[in-house]
């Protein structure tokens, strides 16, 4: 059951009163669900306080997160973030880690509020208005333009000496999908197997370049400020792997809630900024592919918590499962592969 404005405010309240003992009159104010992704949920609110006989509002964001693996989630991307805002990288500021449960049943990390607007608003409109010279200058180019910009950044600002081992076992690419497979095997999720074996068949002779992936780069991650700044958001699924991972998700999520003409401006312009053509991109984007089948499987097979989804993901996921379409086509023009099981789940999702 997603949390009521009520308790977010009641909860909160107590959270400051302990945090800030000695602070007057704290109180929360204007909370408001922001909550739009199968993931996190999200509230806007103001904490206002007394300070030194001074009267202080400040605007934040509470991200709650839910699942089984919560706890890990959320210090990976509150570490993520500090990091990023240390290095220049355009995030919000963030505040506090919570990992005690008590408060809202779940982990939580409070950060600054953009105040501003959601690229992704206009990103839509825009091209619901096939103005595709506005959607390439306001929109493309700059949030192409933060995407490099983060692929670029030295990965390591995200791990201790301590780390590098481990996670340079990444540079051979086998390894991370044999761990892949493993898991969907433990999960028992046999429709993937054929994409698996494709892809390890496919890995061998393709050399890793290391960086910061975002997980989930779109317009809807990204928030105009007031001030016409750019603020990246959402960073639960951030890792350290090949840029291409990273770029594979983001034109898989474009082809299929898009256009493939979206698609390809968007590939086209990221190699323009970052002055390179990028290799092998269709075999991360068959990777991504299993990513998101694998979510959805998982979802359904085994419930929103075991997933780590919200609990009303599952109705989402069913108002937008047509988009499975275009990800189950790209597979089959790029690997041959036709797997029936999963297009039968789909059709009889739509015909629920």
């Amino acid at each position: 059951m997603p949390l009521s404005i009520l308790l977010i405010e009641e909860k909160l309240l107590v959270y400051f009163q302990q945090k800030f003992p000695h602070r007057k009159r704290t109180q929360i104010l204007n909370v408001q669900s922001l909550t739009k992704g199968w993931e996190t949920e999200l509230f806007s609110f103001t904490y206002s306080y007394q300070e030194n006989c001074e009267m202080r509002g400040e605007e934040f964001v509470l991200r709650i997160y839910p699942g089984l693996s919560a706890k890990d989630n959320i210090k990976k991307e509150f570490t993520a973030l500090k990091a990023l805002y240390k290095a220049g990288y355009p995030v919000p500021k963030t505040h506090f880690l919570e990992l005690d449960t008590s408060f809202f049943g779940h982990s939580f990390i409070i950060m600054d509020r953009i105040i501003g607007s959601d690229m992704g608003e206009e990103f839509f409109q825009t091209l619901q208005e096939g103005n595709y010279e506005k959607l390439q200058r306001e929109f493309i180019h700059p949030m192409c333009n933060l995407f490099v910009q983060l692929h670029n950044l030295d990965w390591r600002i995200l791990q201790g000496e301590s780390d590098y081992k481990d996670i340079l076992k990444e540079k051979n690419l086998l390894n991370k999908i044999s761990r892949l497979e493993t898991r969907v095997n433990r999960e028992q999720l046999s429709e993937l197997k054929p994409i698996i074996h494709w892809l390890k068949s496919n890995c061998k002779e393709i050399k890793i370049d290391l960086a910061i992936n975002h997980g989930d780069f779109h317009p809807h991650n990204i928030m105009i400020s007031d001030k016409g700044e750019a603020f990246v958001i959402d960073w639960s699924a951030c890792s350290i792997g090949d840029y291409r991972e990273d770029l594979g998700w983001t034109l898989l999520l474009t082809g299929a809630y898009t256009t493939r003409k979206i698609r390809d401006m968007i590939l086209e312009t990221y190699e323009s900024i970052k002055s390179i053509k990028v290799q092998k991109i269709k075999f991360f984007e068959v990777l991504s592919a299993v990513r998101r089948l694998r979510d959805i499987l998982l979802l359904f097979k085994y419930g929103a918590d075991t997933s780590g989804m919200r609990e009303e993901a599952k109705d989402q996921v069913k108002q937008q499962i047509a988009h499975l379409n275009y990800v189950l086509s790209l597979v089959k023009t790029t690997t041959g592969i036709d797997i029936q099981e999963i297009e039968n789940f789909v059709q009889s999702i739509l015909r629920s």
